[in-house]
């Protein structure tokens, strides 16, 4: 277990709930408790191109933002960093890092710096429609801060800059809290694994997160793996099935076309072969968990 002093700088954050309500397609909920209760580092984010070009950019996009603020809310808006650890007593297990405040109102900033293939997950400037992966970030930040509204400030492939306005929502609030409430209390400070979800976006880094490597144990199928053991093999065999089924399928149509570049159906589809060239790479050397199924000798 964690010392006291650890459990304190491992409370939970804003970025940490969409993860608890099981809305970020990147990390599971299980990952999450072994992070917070030491038995695996957190991710180390410095090697992240996207992380290190949001932090590069943040203090630009915040000037912006606040231009962009201003005109749109007819007077002068200030945005000040806010480089503490924020709390309310109301809710001791929830931290805050909030990007800006806006001085002299009940009112903060979140800065996103966004990918332009990614603008398509946004909506329109002005609403509260961002990814669901984002969305209790601002609502949390409301709730230990308690303002009534947040602006999500995105920008977009360096040139689109979209200002969104989540207000403070009591459903929302509530979901929070007892969601946040129950993990913090009821699965990191009791130790508790919370379940695993082989479903999640993120299973498989989870998994290899939490166990990346052996220690030689030999274990007995239990009924119900062995029920996920057949559902696996009718799984590859299905697999094999169609993937021999498509090849035929190319085969066929690519005799049809000879040397033919393109063909075209009638729906509008068309299927294109050409030639590619590969240059030579050399591999580096790597290591990963191998899992595969063997079965017995007759």
């Amino acid at each position: 277990m964690l010392t006291t002093d650890q459990l304190q700088a491992r409370k939970i954050g804003g970025s940490d709930v969409a993860t608890i309500l099981g809305l970020n397609p990147y990390k599971t909920p299980l990952e999450l408790w072994a992070e917070k209760t030491g038995r695996i580092e957190p991710e180390n984010l410095d090697d992240n191109e996207a992380v290190e070009a949001g932090n590069v950019m943040e203090d630009a996009i915040a000037t912006l933002t606040a231009k962009r603020m201003s005109r749109r809310l007819g007077r002068e808006i200030k945005l000040r960093r806010c480089n503490l650890t924020l709390s309310n007593p109301k809710y001791p297990w929830l931290t805050a890092h909030i990007d800006r405040d806006v001085v002299g109102e009940e009112r903060g900033v979140e800065i996103k710096n966004v990918g332009w293939r990614m603008a398509r997950d946004w909506g329109e400037q002005g609403t509260d429609e961002i990814p669901d992966h984002y969305l209790p970030q601002p609502h949390t930040y409301m709730l230990v801060k308690d303002y009534p509204v947040w602006t999500v400030s995105s920008y977009f492939g360096g040139s689109e800059l979209r200002l969104y306005e989540v207000e403070r929502d009591k459903s929302m609030e509530e979901v929070i809290v007892e969601e946040t409430h129950k993990f913090w209390h009821e699965h990191v400070l009791k130790d508790v694994e919370p379940a695993f979800d082989p479903g999640h976006k993120a299973a498989s880094k989870a998994l290899k997160r939490l166990y990346p490597g052996t220690n030689g144990a030999e274990l007995k199928a239990d009924a119900a793996l062995e029920h996920w053991r057949a559902v696996y093999e009718d799984a590859c065999a299905a697999k094999a099935r169609y993937d021999k089924a498509a090849e035929l399928a190319k085969d066929h149509i690519l005799y049809s076309m000879g040397e033919a570049a393109v063909m075209r159906f009638a729906d509008g589809s068309t299927f294109t072969r050409k030639k590619v060239l590969r240059k030579a790479y050399v591999v580096e050397a790597t290591e990963y968990i191998d899992g595969r199924l063997k079965k017995p000798k007759e």
